[in-house]
């Protein structure tokens, strides 16, 4: 017998008691099929000159990282007017998911001397020059004063919607997105010997004129459920309802005497990732044969105009377990602002390119009672 449970509202779990979901009681341990993966990025800015492209190059990407010892590491994203990247970086750069998030990505080893990335209330400071994979140099200066007159904001990066091959949903947050303003900023390209004119962004913000030159001074990068493929290991809660593991928070639900999911959570020093479901996760190991479960979930952080919403599906035979997460509703911003409720209506794919994922995972319940769990990201 198939049973259905369908969630109609928050916390409403339909007609079907919760027990009827499970064959075996719990031994008072859950498995969680997810995972967090924070990347070290802090700042980040990208320079368009599509209108005036170089031979090869039509937009520039410059990144900065601390490792783990607390070092600035720095790296230049170069994008190639035939949709391909390369990648210029300092030795020791600690890497987050770019090599999923962009295609065809080829990686170069560049000293990068004398390259600085400096925002405060101010201004903002960026300038790099490295030699390209043709013996060509690359060299760039962009310079922003006045930032205290600046209203910066809030954008999920759209850097998902480029990824072919995703291993991972990148989930990542640009706090302090800021324009810059044509007034107060300098701006020169130079590719081997040739200037090149900045665009510049076709509306205007906070009544001022900007260029397409977009930076955020504090950027939030996490990659939710990378790719696995290997057994689960039980977890086993305190006396609040609560565990940490792997830098992951999980706040849990206790009904019937099993676990269930009902809140994830991850932090660095400065944000907070937050992942509910609704209805809760439930204990995947005890799960009776037949079932069929359909839930919502929504993905937010810290003082964000906006989540992503979606929706899961659990189903079990026998003793293998599907369980997918679509986030059909994208991106959902919630902002105020007039030119941003407009930007973001008319370019859709910072709202749309979540729908386009599709998590899949095979859950194998085996005799030994340790889960083998194989997921991935497909695009759809």
């Amino acid at each position: 017998m198939n049973l259905k449970i369908k969630r109609f509202r928050k916390g409403n779990w339909g007609v079907i008691k919760n027990t009827d979901i499970y064959s075996e009681p719990s031994n008072g341990t859950f498995f969680s099929p997810f995972s967090f993966s924070i990347d070290p990025m802090e700042h980040l800015i990208l320079i368009n000159f599509e209108k005036d492209p170089d031979d090869i190059y039509n937009i520039l990407e410059f990144q900065q990282a601390c490792d783990k010892n607390g070092k600035k590491r720095l790296l230049a994203i170069a994008y190639r007017n035939d949709g391909t990247t390369d990648v210029y970086h300092q030795e020791g750069f600690p890497f987050g998911s770019q090599d999923s998030v962009l295609n065809n990505a080829s990686f170069f080893e560049r000293p990068m001397e004398n390259a600085k990335f400096e925002i405060n209330a101010d201004l903002m400071d960026v300038y790099f020059v490295f030699e390209d994979k043709m013996g060509r140099e690359i060299k760039v200066r962009v310079n922003e004063s006045e930032r205290q007159k600046k209203r910066p904001f809030f954008l999920l990066a759209p850097v998902g919607t480029i990824s072919m091959k995703p291993i991972s949903l990148p989930i990542y947050s640009l706090y302090e997105m800021s324009f810059t303003k044509q007034k107060y900023t300098d701006i020169e390209i130079e590719i081997d010997k040739v200037k090149h004119k900045p665009d510049t962004f076709p509306l205007p913000i906070d009544w001022s004129k900007n260029y397409f030159t977009r930076y955020s001074a504090d950027t939030f990068n996490v990659d939710w459920n990378k790719k696995f493929k290997g057994p689960l290991s039980p977890l086993i809660p305190d006396n609040n309802n609560k565990i940490e593991d792997m830098g992951i928070t999980y706040e849990l639900e206790q009904k019937s005497g099993h676990y269930e999911i009902r809140r994830m959570s991850a932090k660095n020093k400065k944000h907070k990732i937050i992942i509910e479901f609704y209805p809760a996760i439930p204990d995947i190991a005890c799960l009776r044969h037949g079932i069929d479960i359909d839930g919502n979930f929504s993905i937010t952080t810290d003082n964000a105009a906006g989540a992503i919403r979606g929706n899961y599906q659990i189903k079990k035979q026998r003793n293998e377990i599907d369980f997918e997460i679509i986030p059909t509703r994208g991106w959902e911003p919630n902002e105020g602002r007039l030119v941003l409720k407009i930007l973001f209506l008319v370019v859709k794919v910072f709202k749309k390119w979540p729908k386009s994922y599709v998590w899949n995972a095979q859950i194998l319940c085996n005799d030994i009672g340790q889960p083998i769990l194989h997921s991935e990201w497909k695009r759809i």
